[in-house]
């Protein structure tokens, strides 16, 4: 019966890395193919905010110029990746313990919800307090999740590099986000300080996944060869 619960555990830790790898992969792939449908003027990384590929009609907003054909795209890869955010954190919550457990799935919840409504909501939607409340709860609540992973990797029994990158990811995610929001940086590199506190939560996630698959096929490898 032991034996049973320890590979009903490691299954599903399994599946909550997978669900890390392929939303955070699956949401950059799509954002890099509704960027590039972008013709005149061309989608800018460094400019133009990521909501601005959600956008489906051609207009001007907020003074940048918007036309992402493909915005069916984007909005589907970032409802996408909340749903497989949110799976995943449940699936590996196990791995926690205590108030860790509960703070990493509240915030891993919250940053689902978060994005989901970023998906469904667009900048123009006429809804910008879901769009916008939406994108807050995203971006503070997922690298709030990763921060959790990285002050708990002696607890997940893993390497102290992966505490280090999920400590140093989240913090830089969040100061780009200041930098953003208090209008420390001139506009014209809005996109990449938005970027920085989004991009910091995709990295984590697919290092997560990544590194417990290693783990767990470690251990995998570790019962085999006393056997």
């Amino acid at each position: 019966m032991g034996m049973r619960r320890t590979a009903d555990a490691t299954g599903r830790y399994g599946a909550g890395a997978v669900a890390f790898i392929v939303g955070g992969l699956q949401y950059a792939a799509l954002e890099a193919v509704a960027a590039s449908a972008w013709t005149s003027p061309p989608y800018d990384y460094v400019y133009n905010y990521i909501s601005d590929l959600g956008v489906p009609d051609p207009q001007v907003y907020n003074g940048r110029d918007v036309d992402s054909p493909l915005a069916w795209v984007m909005n589907m890869g970032l409802v996408v990746h909340g749903l497989m955010f949110a799976l995943g954190a449940v699936l590996l919550a196990g791995l926690f313990a205590g108030a860790a457990r509960r703070l990493f799935v509240a915030f891993a919840l919250l940053h689902g919800v978060g994005i989901v409504l970023v998906g469904l909501f667009h900048e123009a939607s006429g809804v910008p307090v879901a769009h916008v409340g939406g994108a807050l709860l995203a971006i503070l609540f997922g690298n709030l999740a990763a921060l959790v992973a990285g002050l708990s990797w002696r607890g997940l029994g893993l390497p102290r590099w992966f505490g280090a990158a999920s400590v140093a990811l989240p913090v830089v995610g969040l100061l780009s986000e200041v930098v953003l929001l208090a209008g420390l940086a001139d506009a014209r590199f809005d996109g990449l300080f938005e970027r920085g506190g989004v991009y910091s939560i995709t990295v984590w996630e697919v290092l997560f996944g990544a590194v417990m698959l290693w783990r767990l096929s470690s251990r995998r490898s570790r019962s085999r060869g006393s056997l």
